[in-house]
Formats: structure tokens, sequence, C-alpha cells
């Protein structure tokens, strides 16, 4: 895709992810917008601020390339993955080294996020793996799933470390 399609991406994910990071605090604690934004500092609830905004921001794009791009979806949904998976690897690493987090290094660590997932959507569309309705709908499905467990894991989270809010 095109460079100025990847920095308007880059600009709406990465600015709507940074507002969102309080908008549940902004709306008084509403236990819908909790769903969607996170509700606490675990590491779970902040990849909300990756992949609700960069759904929302699919949704619109796909409206504008959806008979170009045979393969839009599964790229997105595994993007999607690589730039969660790349949260949680760069947090816990820096974290686990230095042994504190710094806000500075949490903030990068997204924009690094959404610049993988950016990068990792723009292969695998210039691969034109995953064409056809097939796989549209098996990484829909999984996409969706996603979506559900951000739902019901912000209200029910297991006790893993990774959905409960690290230790400064």
């Amino acid at each position: 895709m095109k460079f100025k399609y990847n920095l308007i991406a880059f600009l709406f994910i990465g600015l709507f992810g940074t507002i969102s990071h309080f908008l549940f605090e902004w709306t008084g604690n509403n236990k819908i917008v909790g769903y969607f934004f996170p509700v606490n500092e675990s590491t779970w609830e902040h990849l909300k601020i990756l992949f609700f905004p960069t759904v929302l921001f699919s949704l619109i794009e796909y409206h504008f390339v959806k008979k170009e791009i045979r393969n839009y979806v599964p790229s997105v949904v595994i993007s999607l993955i690589f730039g969660m998976v790349s949260i949680i690897t760069l947090f816990y690493t820096y974290k686990g080294f230095l042994g504190f987090m710094v806000d500075f290094i949490n903030i990068l660590i997204f924009f690094i996020a959404v610049i993988i997932m950016l990068i990792v959507k723009n292969k695998l569309i210039e691969s034109e793996k995953f064409k056809g309705d097939t796989p549209a709908l098996i990484f829909l499905s999984i996409g969706f799933i996603f979506a559900l467990l951000f739902v019901f894991f912000t209200y029910n989270p297991p006790s893993i470390a990774v959905f409960s809010p690290p230790n400064k």
C-alpha cells in the first residue's frame, strides 16, 4: 500500500489509541466504554488501545479497498496479532531487563507496535496470500473472537500476570 495510506493509518491508530487510553476514566468509568477501552493498567487492557482503533480504521479503509485487495481481512487480523504480540514481548522484555517501568518507553512500544502491524499488513497484502472468501471468513471469525475475549475479560480477568496491573 502507498506511504500516504500508511501514514494516515499510523496517525489515526496512534492518535485514537492514545486518546482511548483515557476514555474509560473520562466517561466516569462507564462500564460499556470499558469493554472497548482500558479499565486498568494491565497489559491485556492496553492491547485494546491497538485492537479497537485498528478495527475502526480497518472498517473505514475496507470500504475503499475491498474491490482491489482480495486478502484484506486476513492481512488485518494477522497484523493485529503481530502488533499485540509485539506489545506484550517488548513490554515484558524491557521491564524484565530494567526491573521497573518508564512511561515514555510504554508509549514508544505502542507506536512501535503500530509500525510493526502496518509493515506486516503491507507484506501480507503484497504477498496476496489468504485470498478469497474462506480465508476472509476464518480470519474475520478470529478477529471477532478476540473482540469477544476483550469484552469478556474486561470484568472477568483470569489470575494471570498479563491481566493484572504491573508492579511499578
